[in-house]
């Protein structure tokens, strides 16, 4: 059973590597470092997504679930990365603060790189979620730079310099080495945002429900209804 609050242990995340590389039944589902990135992108993003609107993106299908012979494998597979999601948050979370991403190894004349290509590629799909909503960061100098290493890698047309800075393995496992800090940047800049966010949805879940009968809580002295329960009148 996936540990749902502090990530997946080693052979875990290998399943999930597993049914992601052989059982799915779409050319456009996701690998295991495209699903990292876009985890991550979904992670530390401007708003809050839910799963039933990221889950049919692994896959590459229209549907939530996954392609599975069982209901109780379907929710093993869910819960597989929903633990992994939560993980990458528990990495945010802990002391110090953790960015474990999920790079391949290339070999190349002998000598391996990290290639995180495919992960840049998630990570973007994830922003592509609400694009518009990450725009404000990317029209700074700030978040300019801070995206710079996922473009570099996952763009085919990011700057004029882009193919001299990505010629070579290892000049493109060094870009891949200024990612975990860039994520970081990215979700102290993105974390106001989302804490406020939330606290306005704690204090409109916490708001007494009054009934359209009742004294109206803002003191007038009518009936709700009548006051500020009025759809003319609503303030």
């Amino acid at each position: 059973m996936p540990d749902a609050l502090h990530g997946l242990s080693e052979d875990e995340l290998e399943e999930l590597e597993m049914f992601l590389l052989y059982e799915l039944q779409s050319d456009e589902g996701m690998t295991i470092d495209i699903l990292d990135g876009f985890l991550h992108a979904i992670a530390i993003g401007p708003v809050s997504i839910f799963p039933p609107q990221w889950l049919p993106k692994i896959w590459g299908t229209e549907t939530a679930l996954p392609p599975a012979h069982s209901l109780d494998r379907i929710n093993h597979i869910v819960g597989l990365v929903v633990g992994h999601f939560n993980g990458i948050i528990s990495g945010f979370e802990s002391e110090p603060r953790t960015v474990a991403p999920i790079f391949m190894l290339n070999k190349y004349r002998g000598r391996e790189y990290m290639d995180a290509d495919a992960w840049a590629y998630g990570f973007m799909e994830g922003m592509g979620l609400c694009w518009h909503d990450w725009q404000p960061m990317l029209d700074t100098a700030e978040g300019q730079a801070w995206f710079r290493p996922v473009g570099l890698l996952a763009m085919d047309d990011f700057s004029p310099d882009q193919d001299e800075l990505t010629k070579t393995p290892a000049r493109r496992a060094k870009i891949a080495k200024e990612i975990p800090q860039a994520v970081l940047a990215m979700l102290d800049y993105w974390m106001p945002l989302r804490v406020a966010a939330y606290e306005q949805q704690l204090a409109r879940a916490m708001q007494p429900k009054v009934g359209r009968n009742e004294p109206c809580p803002c003191g007038s002295g009518k009936k709700y209804k009548k006051c500020c329960g009025a759809p003319a009148d609503l303030h």
